[in-house]
């Protein structure tokens, strides 16, 4: 299949502007799964070995073939690496948003069920931030899959109350959604997670840090920075009764290759995640 990228456009300036987004095959229709597999990963823009960490993060990928994938911070060049995989090509339904007022937040989706409709809406006040949103049809039931990246840094600690409200306030009416990505949310800003959502991490592994930038271990993300950082700012929330957590766990926390010890698929770690059929649905 040929990819159908949906680019920013640098005229639209209103925020809360939902677009529709192409996504390539347009597959859409209902399917029954017991399981389903999903992953985020901000795979960070910087160019330093860019073609070596994208290529170690299609890899990874590639070994269980999650059924719905997330990414932030998707660049151009990012962009046509994973969508020359063999893989991603011949299984996967694509949706992007990149370029543009994006810069560089862009966003994809991968699927390998089907999909209704996919749209991209900004969160308020920076035009580079949005939410990629997908409508499923599973077991004959709805579900909504939300690729969100939050304004960053300790000062925007009330920007992404905002816009962490707003993705809520947009899903009021689903009853079974999953919210995936970077939220960028220190420890102490985890109230503005309320029920009926569940936070994956600390659901399954209580007591386990989590953290998705960690450099203890991401030697790459210390040189970088030349300052420690323990943060789990990437994170799975699941809202409903149609699918329970079963398994979460961190993916890229080893260096690209023994060549590059100090380099690493990203400056964050990617999360893995497998929901299971709930019983009564």
């Amino acid at each position: 299949m040929s990819a159908l990228i949906e680019s920013e456009t640098p005229g639209v300036r209103d925020n809360r502007c939902v677009r529709n987004v192409p996504v390539d095959g347009h597959a859409s229709g209902a399917v029954d799964r017991d399981e389903l597999t999903l992953t985020t990963y901000n795979i960070w823009f910087d160019p330093s070995y860019a073609q070596e960490r994208y290529a170690a993060i299609a890899d990874l990928l590639s070994r269980d073939s999650p059924d719905v994938m997330v990414f932030q911070e998707v660049t151009p060049t990012a962009l046509t690496l994973f969508l020359a995989q063999p893989w991603i090509r011949e299984h996967y339904l694509r949706a992007a948003v990149v370029g543009g007022r994006a810069g560089n937040y862009g966003m994809l989706m991968l699927s390998r069920v089907p999909v209704t409709r996919v749209t991209y809406r900004r969160v308020p006040i920076l035009l580079s931030r949005g939410v990629l949103r997908a409508e499923f049809t599973l077991n004959n039931q709805p579900l909504v899959i939300c690729c969100v990246h939050l304004d960053s840094g300790k000062s925007a600690a009330r920007r992404r109350g905002w816009q962490l409200g707003a993705i809520f306030r947009s899903l009021r009416s689903a009853e079974n959604a999953v919210v995936l990505g970077d939220f960028n949310m220190r420890d102490h800003e985890n109230g503005r997670i309320p029920p009926p959502y569940r936070d994956v991490w600390p659901v399954l592994r209580p007591g386990e840090d989590g953290f998705t930038e960690d450099t203890s271990i991401n030697h790459m993300r210390f040189d970088m920075k030349t300052k420690h950082r323990h943060v789990r700012f990437d994170r799975i929330l699941v809202k409903g009764p149609a699918w329970s957590p079963a398994s979460v766990d961190l993916l890229g926390t080893e260096p690209v290759s023994s060549a590059l010890p100090r380099v690493f698929p990203s400056d964050h770690f990617g999360v893995r995640c497998r929901l299971v059929r709930a019983l009564s649905s």
